[in-house]
């Protein structure tokens, strides 16, 4: 964005509104010498290039002589965050500040355009921070403002170029009021609050698309809000990822509002690719002599990430007499690796897709990558985490291939239409039975038998206590190393490290519900990166009765120590009601006990699948799956305190964890159902089929 004709307009705004003058200066004789000092600084700033240290200094100065400067203020606030990002929050502060009357004296004029821009400019930071109240009513106040002057978008000059029409509807800035409905609640307070924020989407999302004929202007939207040229899709509508932990919503319903937005916001991301369409119009499709041909995609198709971990085992030994693989790493962050199983064979293809310099001011950039993907006329496209990446999602919403199918990378539904995205792949043993899973999916539910294992996974610890994932021994590590309790009277350590963004509030009262049956007992958690949700966590649990002084918050730590953790505990606890999966693995490969309550959705259900199907005795099933949160509490303290009994436990998963580990048969089951859903039989079987049915 140029932001200097933005700033350039403040400072018309400021001066026309009389605001030059300086507010909260001394008294007395004083106040020249402070007024003077200031109108000097002021040439100063404005003598010398935005973003300048000499700017940047001179307004500082201005603050430290009148801190209510409502000037210095939007200018310095406006020139950091557009021009030195790494003083974005600072930049967002002094923004914040000159919307409220204790800190700035008089406050901005709501009467003024560019005030709706400065509002919209926090609100989308904040979400970025994921401050979930900060950012919707800042962007609430900017949408509203934006109502106030139905003209605004006909103000096509503010970037200094040609860049069109705001998008618009009578309810305001439609950039706006897509981000108003895709804004989750990124850490809720309550049930309350989490089921109002969908509500909330669900209102905006409908209104928008009950208007006709928008779609988002990305140069023009580029060239008015800071962040926006980068990538105005991202901007506009936010990631639908925290959706999968939202159990009592109709999770189905809100993905496909996301999509509905995103494919009329940027219409470009709703083609075809000519041979599909060839393919769609023909009545016969005759049988092929060739391989088929399998792409895969992702961005996270890198070294040691769940994903690649969890797919990778199946991916790899999938027949490649069979099958010809082609894999994609949509590479998202700077020197990302690609996952060493796709060298596994020599014949499959590699290819890492990136932004580059002139992907900007334009949401559907991605077209890019799908003219050279649909060059390549693959039979099916295989997403398994099409809700991670924007990236993904955005060559999803393209029909590349006869086939499209996404799966539990992230477990939650696309959205997108089924003519686009026609199967979910998912695993009986951790769904719903398939009536009712089906109604949280857009796709057709496909799902690995539940007697069969669903991947081919591998073990994350090498003999000797050494992690797999880093290298390093794990062996030496004790209670003492994490800050824990080493006094008989705290000695039940009851342990969650899933991510903090899977700690909805119905967790609480699991974890508050143990301490109060076991006093004496320590509770270890994921510290939340973001201090505002972290104390918003903290309140949720002493409102439900925890005892703050007996839980440890730790930070994101190295794969050998988190193992070491989970040796060190006495329970696990598995997070509600998305609940673990790799982590659920890697607890049983520790041979610790694991309490679960199955949730709704898959991500909450993993554990269930997995403690089913490794060949634990009844008894231990028993002791480690709950059926409701009072049961939940009771089977964790219960473990916790009988010493004798977790033995038994723990000397069970011992013994049966080796059956969760290099299944064939989850190999088969995928290279079944890959079969069944290509859009071609390829001859050799047709005939195979031919004979089969006739001997029968």
């Amino acid at each position: 964005m140029k932001s200097h004709h933005l700033v350039t307009l403040l400072v018309l705004i400021l001066l026309c509104s009389s605001l030059l003058s300086v507010s909260g200066s001394g008294d007395g004789g004083g106040t020249t010498t402070v007024e003077d000092k200031i109108t000097q600084l002021k040439r100063m700033a404005y003598s010398h290039p935005e973003g300048s240290p000499q700017m940047i200094q001179a307004w500082q100065q201005i603050l430290s002589l009148d801190p209510m400067n409502l000037e210095a203020h939007v200018l310095l606030g406006w020139a950091l965050i557009t021009k030195m990002p790494h003083m974005g929050e600072r930049g967002i502060q002094l923004l914040e500040a000159s919307f409220n009357p204790h800190q700035v004296k008089p406050t901005i004029d709501f009467n003024f355009l560019q005030t709706y821009v400065i509002a919209a400019t926090i609100g989308r930071y904040r979400s970025q921070q994921k401050e979930y109240a900060a950012a919707k009513h800042f962007t609430k106040l900017a949408l509203e403002l934006s109502q106030r002057h139905p003209n605004h978008h006909n103000n096509n000059n503010l970037g200094g170029s040609n860049s069109g029409i705001i998008s618009h509807t009578e309810d305001g800035d439609v950039c706006l009021q897509m981000q108003l409905a895709t804004m989750l609640d990124y850490f809720p307070d309550s049930t309350i609050a989490a089921d109002a924020a969908i509500a909330d989407m669900t209102k905006y999302a409908d209104r928008l698309l009950a208007h006709p004929g928008w779609e988002i202007n990305d140069p023009a939207i580029s060239a008015m809000m800071p962040g926006a040229v980068a990538d105005p899709y991202i901007h506009c509508e936010l990631s639908i990822f925290y959706l999968s932990f939202y159990y009592r919503a109709d999770v189905a319903a809100v993905a496909r509002r996301h999509y509905e937005m995103a494919s009329r916001g940027w219409p470009a991301l709703n083609a075809t690719a000519d041979f599909v369409r060839k393919y769609d119009e023909e009545e016969i499709h005759p049988c092929i002599t060739r391989k088929l041909r399998l792409l895969v995609i992702s961005a996270v198709l890198t070294e040691g990430h769940s994903n690649s971990e969890t797919f990778g085992g199946m991916l790899s030994r999938l027949d490649r007499d069979i099958f010809d693989v082609t894999y994609v790493l949509l590479a998202e962050m700077e020197n990302s690796k690609i996952a060493e199983f796709t060298k596994t064979h020599p014949a499959d293809r590699v290819h890492i897709f990136s932004k580059e310099a002139g992907d900007v001011s334009d949401g559907a950039w991605t077209m890019r990558m799908a003219n050279e993907i649909e060059s390549w006329e693959v039979d099916i496209i295989f997403y398994f985490d099409l809700t991670m990446s924007t990236l993904a999602r955005r060559l999803g919403m393209q029909r590349l291939a006869p086939v499209q199918v996404n799966s539990n990378g992230h477990p939650i539904t696309s959205g997108h239409d089924r003519s686009v995205v026609q199967y979910f792949i998912s695993w009986a043993a951790a769904e719903l039975p398939l009536e009712e899973a089906q109604r949280h999916y857009t796709e057709e539910l496909i799902m690995v038998p539940s007697d069969i294992f669903y991947q081919y996974y591998e073990r994350r610890t090498l003999p000797g206590q050494v992690s797999r994932m880093d290298g390093q021994p794990f062996g030496h590590l004790t209670r003492s190393d994490f800050g824990l309790p080493s006094s008989s009277r705290h000695k039940n350590v009851y342990l969650c490290m899933q991510k903090p963004f899977k700690f909805q509030p119905e967790f609480d009262e699991l974890v508050c519900g143990v301490m109060a049956k076991d006093p004496n007992g320590w509770i270890v958690l994921h510290r939340e990166i973001s201090p505002a949700n972290q104390e918003v966590f903290e309140k949720r649990l002493k409102r439900n009765g925890c005892n703050l002084s007996q839980i440890t918050f730790l930070d994101q730590m190295p794969h050998h120590r988190l193992l070491a953790l989970h040796r060190e505990s006495t329970v696990v606890l598995d997070s509600y009601p998305a609940g673990g999966d790799t982590t659920t693995r890697e607890v049983l490969e520790m041979g610790k006990p694991l309490v679960t309550l199955p949730g709704l959705l898959l991500g909450g259900r993993w554990s269930l699948g997995y403690m089913s199907n490794i060949g634990l005795k009844e008894s231990t099933k028993k002791a480690l799956i709950a059926s409701s949160p009072d049961e939940y509490v009771k089977l964790a303290v219960q473990l916790a305190s009988d010493d004798a009994f977790r033995e038994m436990v723990e000397a069970d998963i011992r013994k049966s964890v080796k059956n969760l580990f290099q299944r064939d048969d989850a190999v088969v089951a995928w290279q079944k159902i890959f079969l069944d859903i290509s859009p071609y039989q390829q001859c050799s079987r047709e005939k195979f089929h031919r004979m089969e049915k006739h001997e029968l």
